[in-house]
Parts: C-alpha cells; sequence; structure tokens
C-alpha cells in the first residue's frame, strides 16, 4: 500500500491575512524611523531669509536641493526690516530682490550677512505692466509723464529713474506701497492704475490679460544677490546651496518665474 505523504494543515485564509497585515505594518514602520532618523541626522533646517520677489522660485530652489544633498531647507520671507532680526539670530542665507538691497541690508545691519560671500544670481528683466490693450498706449519710459497716467509706486522697489521723476518726486504716481507682494494685491485690487514699472517675474504671475513693456538693454537688467551670514553654523552646507542655486537647474526654475 502506497505511503500516503502527511503535510502540516494550512493557515485559514483569514490567519494569512493577519500576518500579512502585520508584516506591512512592521515595514511601513521600519521605513518610518529610518526617515526620522535620517532627518535627525541631517540636522535642523538651513534657515534663508529674503523679500517676498524672488521666493517662489528660492522656495522650490530650496526644495530641489533637499531632495538632492538631503539636507533640509528652509525659505522665508519677509521685507528687510521685519525679518533682519531673524536673520541675525538663526539665519544661514540671506538673499535680495536687487543688488542695491543687498548694499542697504548690510549697512542698515551691520554684522550680520557676510559681504565677502555675496553672489549674484540670474537678472530680472524691468518694464511696464499695463492693463489688457494697453488702453493708455503705453510704448515706453516717455510715456509714464503724460497727462492722464496712474502709475503704482513700490518703494523697495526703487524704480524712480525709469518713471522720470526728479530726486523725492512721485509724479503721476496713482498709488505707493513698500513691497512687491503689496504691489501685486494694489494693481489686482484697483483697476483704474494704469500702469505699474516692475520686474517680469510679477507679470508672469498677473492672470488679467496686462501686457509687459521691457526696458530693453542691461540698465533694464537687475541681478538676484545671495550670501552667507555671519552668525551660521553651517557654512560648508549653506555654501553648498549657495553652489546649487548657480547651477543651471537652479537657472530653469528661475526662468519658470520670469528671470532671464
Amino acid at each position: 500500500m502506497d505511503e500516503q505523504k502527511q503535510f502540516p494543515p494550512q493557515p485559514a485564509p483569514r490567519a494569512k491575512l493577519i500576518v500579512l497585515a502585520l508584516a506591512v505594518a512592521l515595514l511601513g514602520g521600519w521605513a518610518m524611523f529610518a526617515e526620522m532618523k535620517t532627518t535627525d541626522d541631517a540636522g535642523p533646517p538651513l534657515r534663508i531669509y529674503g523679500p517676498g520677489g524672488p521666493y517662489l522660485p528660492m522656495r522650490e530652489c530650496a526644495e530641489a536641493f533637499s531632495r538632492e544633498f538631503f539636507i533640509p531647507a528652509q525659505v522665508v520671507k519677509g521685507q528687510p526690516d521685519q525679518i533682519a532680526e531673524r536673520v541675525a539670530t538663526d539665519g544661514d542665507v540671506y538673499y535680495g530682490g536687487a543688488p542695491y538691497m543687498m548694499e542697504d541690508f548690510i549697512l542698515d545691519y551691520p554684522g550680520v550677512v557676510d559681504a565677502a560671500t555675496v553672489r549674484q544670481l540670474f537678472p530680472r528683466r524691468i518694464g511696464i505692466i499695463v492693463r489688457r490693450g494697453n488702453p493708455k498706449g503705453v510704448r515706453g519710459t516717455a510715456d509714464l509723464s503724460r497727462p492722464g497716467i496712474s502709475i503704482l509706486d513700490v518703494g523697495l522697489e526703487n524704480m524712480e529713474a525709469f518713471r522720470g521723476d526728479a530726486p523725492g518726486g512721485t509724479k503721476n504716481v496713482g498709488r505707493h506701497v513698500t513691497s512687491g507682494e503689496e504691489g501685486f494685491a494694489a494693481w489686482t485690487a484697483h483697476p483704474e492704475l494704469d500702469a505699474w514699472v516692475t520686474y517680469r517675474s510679477w507679470f508672469v504671475r498677473l492672470t488679467g490679460g496686462e501686457e509687459f513693456v521691457p526696458i530693453d538693454g542691461p540698465e533694464g537688467l537687475r541681478g538676484t544677490p545671495v550670501a552667507l551670514t555671519r552668525r551660521t553654523q553651517r557654512p560648508h552646507d549653506a555654501g553648498a546651496f549657495l553652489d546649487f542655486l548657480g547651477t543651471d537647474a537652479a537657472r530653469r526654475i528661475f526662468q519658470k518665474h520670469g528671470w532671464e
């Protein structure tokens, strides 16, 4: 008589599901632990401060940098006088909206930024934003002094020379605000404003069919400065971020947001 092989009883389908669920939970827990340990090993994020104009591409660059090098980086925006104390307290990197903004910050808050590390990133084109169809026929800066043109002035952008204003003058200025973000909000909320001399980076964010009249030539370009702070305890990581900002990958991010 043939011998019959004896097989151990097979677990019920429900038991199989329980074992599988426990295995998945254990693996998921280990993955979470590994991720937390990686974050802990990386330390606190680099603190990157600057004004709102370059904030979007700077934040996107910080995210790309973190993914590539596993170094957390956080970008915090604000007007210079509002964030100066925080930059001095825990900042690793500071960026400006234009070269003169970095120069002013260094003069106004001595000892905060390491002037020897300042680099100029990609430039922004300056031009005139006008309403859909350009109803006032603004073709260049000479037209801004015509009667009946209402201009938006943003103090931190320092565009008086392009408007043909005398020093301290406010010719044809219909509304004045301080920052570019405030300017963006004012332009959207006040359709009676006819023109805004500003950067193309603000124009690309508008959705009302506006037109952009560029100011050609080198005088219509301004760089975007960035530097290490003097208080950073992580000069190697912060310097690596500055190096990343000079790459083609970073330039493509800035170009997407209106830089050259």
